[in-house]
């Protein structure tokens, strides 16, 4: 069971790592709001039509709908700043950053009853200061007249992915004790659509219409095509036993992401950069490991 929620995980996070790079292209042709708006729509269209098609049953129960929206609030606000975070800082930057939403977790599981043991909190220290590694590294970059490395952009950039990171962490914890009461179907269609729900809410306060032409649909398209697979991958890794290591797995999609802008983006990847990424890797395999 812990390589089959592992081996989903690790699913999620190539998912997730193509979805993040072109994040980054949606939300400089667009804009992120009309992106994400155009990405949730879809990913709850072609979640209720799996559902309908499969026959699946859904389950109504009114005890636990608040960690249905709290997992569908709190992933909203996450993919938002994720998606702020690579489209205006260094993607580099933000990718590594975010992943380290399993050592905001590990706290986190203290409300629920957890009781972590003290090399719990040293692989989450760990984790954070390979984090802080990566930060470091990418404020040392010479950017040239690059925008996403003046430093206003950088310090926006990493308030924007550790606001992902926290974010994240309380999406997923929210999903995993959801998933026991509604399974996946349920905790993924209830997040796209409170997805929907918000975002919809936020351009009616503005009084905007979101716009997203014709040209952008292939990037939407891919998006929440990867995007909801990458949920349904960690999503069937949390229904199983020992369902945390789809957490952790899943995060190493920053992975994915860094050598893609590496390769496409021709974003300079230093040595201490890739140290701070072993770190994270190292942290949240040890909280793997020892989960």
């Amino acid at each position: 069971m812990i390589a089959g929620s592992a081996l989903l995980g690790a699913g999620a996070a190539g998912s997730w790592g193509v979805g993040d790079f072109t994040a980054r292209f949606l939300g400089r042709a667009i804009g992120v709001p009309q992106g994400l708006f155009g990405m949730m729509l879809v990913g709850s269209l072609a979640v209720g039509l799996y559902v309908v098609a499969s026959g699946e049953s859904l389950v109504w129960e009114l005890s636990g709908l608040w960690l249905l929206i709290l997992n569908g609030v709190a992933t909203v606000l996450a993919t938002m700043m994720l998606f702020e975070a690579l489209t205006r800082g260094p993607v580099s930057l933000g990718s590594p950053m975010v992943s380290s939403y399993p050592a905001f977790a590990v706290p986190m599981t203290v409300v629920f009853g957890a009781r972590p043991e003290i090399i719990h909190w040293v692989a989450m220290v760990a984790t954070l200061g390979g984090v802080w590694l990566v930060a470091l590294a990418v404020y040392r970059i010479e950017g040239g007249d690059k925008p996403e490395y003046a430093p206003a952009m950088l310090r926006r950039a990493v308030l924007l992915a550790i606001g992902a990171a926290f974010f994240f962490a309380v999406a997923l914890l929210a999903a995993d004790h959801a998933i026991e009461r509604y399974g996946l179907p349920m905790t993924l269609l209830s997040s796209r659509v409170v997805g929907v729900i918000v975002l919809g809410a936020g351009f009616l306060v503005m009084r905007k219409v979101p716009r997203m032409p014709l040209s952008a649909w292939p990037l939407i398209l891919l998006i929440a095509l990867v995007d909801t697979l990458g949920y349904v991958f960690v999503y069937a890794g949390l229904s199983l036993e020992n369902g945390e290591f789809a957490i952790v797995t899943s995060s190493a999609y920053s992975v994915v992401t860094i050598l893609l802008a590496r390769i496409f983006l021709r974003e300079q990847v230093v040595p201490l950069q890739w140290l701070g990424v072993a770190i994270v890797i190292a942290g949240i395999g040890t909280l793997s490991a020892t989960g």
